[in-house]
């Protein structure tokens, strides 16, 4: 195996055209491509992610869909874990949505459908697999234009009802990931629809300049639409974008909506108009790239800030439970103070009827002094 030309780099590793080493003398065998993901063993151990790393290989070898990007061998020497994948001679959705800036609706439909065709397949596997990490750079697109889904790192089995590991992409996070809360197979559909709207429109929905700022308008749903834009597309993306997990479409409906179905079967192409080497709407291919770098030093600030949301609504709440126990205590307050002005009345008349009892003691004693006085002298006198 030969090593040919490296394709992209990720987080945690390279991405390689490689081609079988020219023995068989088969001019057809000896163009076989793969694309090899190369890992270093030291960086996973570096992150602790030894274990993702065999998960996602136990999940790419248990997938088979003309949907999703297939998985041919894997093996590892002393440095690197090697994953041999079905090679995408058409390159990547990211460097094609880059250049043209925006897919017509034929295209986007397409890929609509192609990337949902796979989510289904995953979802209603016996154990579901969850994506969690759907985005241009992770589709890529056959020799042929169609697309492939890739990238299996943040992917996990579906072993219950929800999961609650924290991961993806920024602007395509879904809200219950930015609240830390348990997710299902919707979270892939949150993600289909952010990515619809990049297809469509140019951009990111929830695109900042801050993390911040894009998380605070996830949690609110803040969706935009431009002037003009296909209303079908904006009703698809709404249903795929909605607050609630429950209430979003599944992979199956949003295959078969208008949007998609109107389109498909017609010719596919792709447009956009750039200005000073920057496509409209959307940042260039190289701000893309930079931003894709910053990311991997961006990812503590995101756990950071899934803390800091949790600890604001922590926050919230022990403030609503302190004004309840200030007006609890204002309660208490005046209720002492009344029974405090009660107790010192009744002092007050304890006090009042001692004095009084007091005087009628000593009066009855004075009384009784002489009356034993007027005994005492008439005694003698009868004498």
């Amino acid at each position: 195996m030969t090593f040919v030309k490296r394709l992209g780099r990720g987080y945690f590793g390279e991405v390689w055209e490689c081609k079988r080493a020219k023995s068989s003398g088969d001019p057809k065998a000896d163009a076989v491509s793969w694309a090899v993901k190369k890992v270093p063993l030291s960086l996973l151990q570096q992150h602790n992610l030894t274990e993702q790393m065999e998960r996602e290989i136990a999940i790419l070898r248990s997938l088979r869909h003309p949907r999703i990007v297939q998985l041919w061998f894997d093996f590892r020497d002393s440095s690197h874990v090697y994953l041999g994948m079905e090679f995408a001679a058409g390159g990547g959705m990211f460097d094609s949505l880059s250049k043209s800036g925006k897919f017509t609706l034929e295209l986007a439909a397409q890929y609509m459908f192609e990337v949902c065709d796979a989510l289904e397949y995953l979802h209603g596997l016996p154990e579901k697999v969850i994506h969690r990490d759907i985005k241009p750079e992770n589709i890529l697109l056959d020799g042929e234009g169609h697309a492939k889904l890739a990238d299996f790192g943040w992917s996990n089995i579906l072993e219950g009802a929800v999961r609650a590991t924290f991961c993806g992409t920024p602007d395509y996070l879904a809200p219950e990931m930015i609240r830390g809360e348990g997710h299902n197979e919707s979270l892939d559909m949150w993600e289909m629809g952010v990515l619809l709207y990049e297809m469509v429109i140019g951009k990111s929905p929830f695109g900042s300049n801050s993390q911040e700022t894009t998380c605070r308008m996830i949690l609110k749903g803040d969706l935009k639409f431009p002037a003009g834009a296909d209303p079908d597309a904006q009703d698809l993306i709404t249903k795929l974008c909605k607050l609630r997990p429950a209430e979003r479409l599944t992979a199956k409906q949003a295959k078969e909506h208008p949007f998609v179905t109107k389109f498909m079967g017609r010719p596919t192409e792709i447009i956009g108009d750039a200005v000073d080497g920057e496509v409209l709407g959307r940042p260039s291919v190289e701000a893309r790239h930079l931003r894709r770098e910053k990311e991997i030093l961006e990812g503590e600030m995101m756990t950071v800030l899934q803390a800091k949301t949790a600890a604001e609504t922590t926050l919230l709440r022990l403030a609503d439970e302190l004004s309840s126990s200030h007006e609890e205590l204002r309660q208490e307050q005046q209720l002492r103070k009344a029974t405090e002005a009660r107790l010192k009345t009744l002092q007050e008349r304890e006090e009042k009827r001692r004095l009084e009892m007091e005087e009628i003691k000593k009066s009855m004693e004075a009384m009784a002094a002489e009356v034993a006085r007027v005994r005492a002298g008439g005694g003698r006198h009868g004498r």
